[in-house]
């Protein structure tokens, strides 16, 4: 029989303190198996975690890992049944981004959990739609900060529904399901529950009412924590990491500092904080997991910042224009419409595209961003603008991390703002003039 050799072990462990230990971990996760040969196979995973439990916290790291729902699984079980694939099946709009680092100094933490914009942990149980999870949780802060109310939103409408390159159970990705979103608008949990948790995505249904639109998304730079930093002061942010074997599998607690943990990206989250644990000395990052309640710290993890941890920095992105969904289903969308050409001047929307010569800049603390060319003192800023546009270009960025300057159009240049409307009209048509200092002010677009 398969399991005839563990079943010899099961037995040696019982009574003995290994054993004792099962059997309280059982009781305490409400396990319970069908055969011998099954809690048989179950022990022998919990007895294999708790050497590598044991051996990881005699090392006193930055970070523990203890017993929790999944012990009795191995690592290749766990990742079949819990782990998917991130579907990176399209280029994201960060790859060409830039985000301007000003140099002026941020919050030292954020915590939007304690500022009510994080819904309790859920579970996406033997499903793989972490994606999923990590898209409502982004969606559900921005519509908290933006309203005031948090609301519970559907995993299982995505899952089920978004056909946007998206797999249901089998994968899918966050960028992919903002899209979705700003088509179709998302319906409650309430409206429509999880049921995909036991791995099978089943059929959409149709009938609930979007509760919840956007009008978009913003990736951030491939890699800069700084700009994750900046994006998290806005709000919550999706992100995907390697969810790095047994120290995912079995983290407890502290702050996960791990140099082997990988890029490999297959699993989605989401940040929702940032801080420095001074026993540690250590800053990092707060990432909500989608494991249930009883996994980490209260289903959450701490991630080391400043060393793109998992690859967390690589593929980040938020929603925009989070706001209730109209009390009318929107009509079913038609083929998407051919992608817009590229700006054919200087200083355009980054949604139409830039020019080759450009790159699409988000500036630290300064809303919206801009198709913006680079510039030197032997390089002058083109002066090709947008129809409308009387707003002056100039050499008037410099990002403080990397040095580099970049050109950008200047409103209000003389006097503080005082009309809003009439500084606006300056930056033509979807932009607007955002304050940078006195009398100081830049155009950015805002969708």
């Amino acid at each position: 029989m398969i399991y005839a050799g563990l079943i010899i072990g099961a037995t040696a462990f019982t009574g003995s303190e290994l054993g004792l230990k099962f059997t309280a971990w059982k009781t305490e996760m409400g396990k319970s198996y069908d055969t011998p040969e099954l809690e048989a196979k179950a022990m022998a995973s919990f007895a294999s975690n708790e050497k590598i439990i044991t051996e990881h916290n005699a090392k006193n790291l930055s970070y523990t890992l203890g017993h929790n729902k999944f012990s009795d699984m191995t690592w290749e079980e766990f990742r079949s049944a819990h782990m998917s694939e991130l579907f990176l099946n399209k280029s994201p709009k960060n790859v060409a981004r830039v985000h301007i680092r000003t140099g002026v100094k941020g919050a030292d933490a954020v915590d939007w959990v304690t500022k009510g914009a994080v819904t309790p942990v859920k579970d996406q149980a033997r499903c793989g739609s972490c994606w999923a999870f990590s898209t409502t949780g982004s969606v559900e802060g921005a519509y908290q900060i933006a309203t005031g109310k948090l609301t519970s939103l559907s995993e299982e409408n995505l899952v089920q529904c978004d056909h946007n390159g998206d797999q249901g159970c089998n994968g899918g990705l966050m960028d992919n399901a903002f899209e979705w979103i700003e088509q179709n608008g998302l319906c409650t949990e309430a409206d429509y529950p999880y049921t995909s948790g036991g791995g099978v995505t089943g059929t959409c249904v149709k009938g609930c009412a979007p509760a919840v639109t956007v009008t978009g998304f913003k990736d951030v730079p491939k890699g800069d924590e700084g700009a994750l930093k900046d994006a998290l002061d806005i709000g919550p942010v999706s992100i995907a990491i390697e969810a790095d074997k047994s120290a995912f599998q079995l983290y407890k607690s502290g702050v996960l500092d791990n140099s082997a943990c990988g890029t490999q990206l297959d699993h989605g989250v989401l940040i929702v904080g940032y801080g420095t644990d001074a026993s540690l000395s250590k800053d990092y990052w707060k990432v909500k997991n989608s494991w249930g309640a009883t996994w980490g710290e209260s289903g959450y993890i701490r991630m080391v910042r400043e060393k793109n941890q998992c690859g967390l920095a690589n593929s980040a992105s938020y929603p925009t224009g989070a706001k209730a969904a109209s009390p009318t289903p929107p009509s079913p969308p038609g083929p998407s419409p051919p992608s817009p050409p590229a700006g054919k001047t200087h200083y355009g929307d980054p949604k139409d595209g830039c020019l080759t010569d450009e790159v699409e800049i988000s500036i630290q603390g300064v809303a919206g961003d801009v198709c913006s060319p680079g510039c030197s003192l032997l390089k002058a800023c083109p002066t090709d603008l947008p129809a409308g546009v009387t707003a002056g270009p100039q050499c008037a960025l410099q990002d403080a991390s990397s040095g580099k300057s970049y050109c950008a159009l200047i409103c209000s240049p003389t006097a503080e703002i005082k009309d809003q409307k009439a500084a606006d009209a300056q930056c033509g048509t979807n932009a607007s003039c955002k304050s940078v200092q006195m009398g100081v002010g830049l155009c950015t677009y805002d969708d």
